[in-house]
């Protein structure tokens, strides 16, 4: 395997520490070349690598949630088209934004709390140019389609402006085109009925919200910029 240089980004750095004592037991055969709290910050050492070492090969452990309201998918997609190859690392399991991730071509999906062992799979299988999953998100992807619904972007758009705090009465007014406040109980209990079909209690909107936040379809309180 060709010599990769890792680099991590976590704004918590309790967690890059332990992170590089577990890879660089697991995995001695990669260079571990220091985290990042920001950003930007991994941007800069990835290109004081690149200035240095000419076209290194880096591997990136990403943090979807920097805290700082940064979109994370474009994140990944950034990192992607500077030849880096993007392992997410995540603290739960939310398929939607991790499928998301996949789409913009993160190659590998670990959690924080897997043994140092799987974390050290998954990037040599990314290291190798193909897919690595843990466990726990593999499972989670696969039954996606029967554990968490499919709801149509006009139903989102109804549970982020109630998210947002807008009245109920109100929401009609602010989707394009505007409806009728019938209209927006229709898509409610459309959204109702999906979560119910997979097992789930939903019966009022502020189920469906917080359901939707544990989807990973709206984002939580803490991932906007406090």
């Amino acid at each position: 395997m060709p010599h990769f240089r890792l680099i991590a980004v976590d704004d918590h750095p309790v967690v890059v520490e332990g992170l590089a004592t577990l890879l660089l037991r697991e995995a001695p055969e990669f260079a571990w070349s220091g985290a990042a709290r920001t950003y930007q910050e991994l941007l800069d050492r990835i290109e004081s690598l690149r200035r240095d070492e000419g076209d290194v090969r880096i591997v990136v452990l990403v943090d979807l949630n920097l805290g700082d309201g940064g979109d994370p998918v474009e994140r990944v997609r950034e990192l992607v088209t500077m030849n880096t190859r993007v392992v997410v690392l995540t603290s739960e399991v939310r398929p939607i934004p991790l499928r998301h991730a996949v789409q913009a071509g993160a190659l590998g999906l670990a959690l924080k709390s897997d043994d140092g062992a799987a974390i050290a799979d998954v990037v040599r299988c990314v290291a190798r140019g193909e897919q690595g999953l843990s466990p726990e998100i593999a499972f989670a992807l696969a039954s996606d389609d029967t554990l968490v619904p499919q709801l149509s972007e006009r139903e989102l758009q109804v549970l982020r402006l109630l998210a947002d705090g807008l009245p109920r009465k109100s929401v009609g007014n602010r989707l394009n085109p505007p409806v009728k406040l019938a209209t927006v109980a229709t898509y409610l209990n459309r959204i109702f009925h999906k979560y119910q079909e997979t097992g789930r209690s939903v019966t009022t909107y502020q189920d469906a919200v917080r359901e939707a936040v544990r989807d990973g379809y709206l984002p939580r309180p803490d991932d906007y910029v406090s």
